[in-house]
């Protein structure tokens, strides 16, 4: 039964592949509706994505919105034999994080101002518990309510799996402010969501 289950999502998912390719293919030939369809099915995705790095809906309409124009402009450079998600996934995530940057260097010095910290392990990461449970809405949430600084690091880390020192050269601060940042945002976060934990 498990085996059935199995096959029929890898069918499923090399006939959403195989679309996706369709889809690309006829885009690459200018058809806009076929693009158009790509963005029909990867909106709502990549929002959530966004979102949990900015906080901002506003921002985060500009920023999807601004991807979806790349990824047109940019298509005839696309792998075709690639997932078409991840792709469009790292230009909105450029954007994001090229906007969090020019909204930083806007701040004042102070509030760079971070004592260093030693982060918990993430195996002993009560989180972890819910980002894996139904709690997607509160966890935006709580997300949303944490200072962009922090959870900016915070999504890097946990949904993108970058290194300290990615973070840290994506972010153009220390790692040790990585580390820093990562420890507020999580302490933060376990007081938002201790109900959940």
């Amino acid at each position: 039964m498990a085996v059935d289950k199995t096959n029929r999502l890898a069918e499923s998912q090399i006939n959403d592949l195989q679309d996706d390719r369709e889809n690309i293919l006829s885009a690459q030939g200018g058809d806009k509706e076929a693009y158009g369809k790509l963005v029909l099915k990867y909106q709502k995705r990549l929002f959530r994505f966004v979102i949990m790095m900015l906080g901002s809906k506003d921002a985060t309409e500009d920023i999807v919105q601004d991807a979806f124009v790349k990824g047109y402009l940019a298509l005839n450079s696309f792998d075709i034999e690639k997932p078409f998600y991840p792709w469009l996934a790292t230009i909105a995530r450029n954007l994001a994080l090229n906007k969090i940057k020019k909204s930083e260097k806007e701040k004042p010095a102070s509030e760079y101002e971070d004592l260093i910290e030693t982060a918990p392990d993430d195996k002993a990461d009560p989180l972890a518990n819910v980002i894996n449970k139904e709690n997607e809405q509160r966890l935006a949430k709580a997300l949303a309510a944490l200072p962009e600084k922090y959870r900016t690091v915070f999504v890097l880390r946990t949904f993108e799996k970058m290194s300290y020192e990615e973070i840290a050269e994506k972010l153009n601060i220390a790692p040790g402010t990585v580390d820093s940042r990562l420890y507020r945002a999580r302490e933060k976060l376990v007081q938002m969501l201790k109900d959940l934990l």
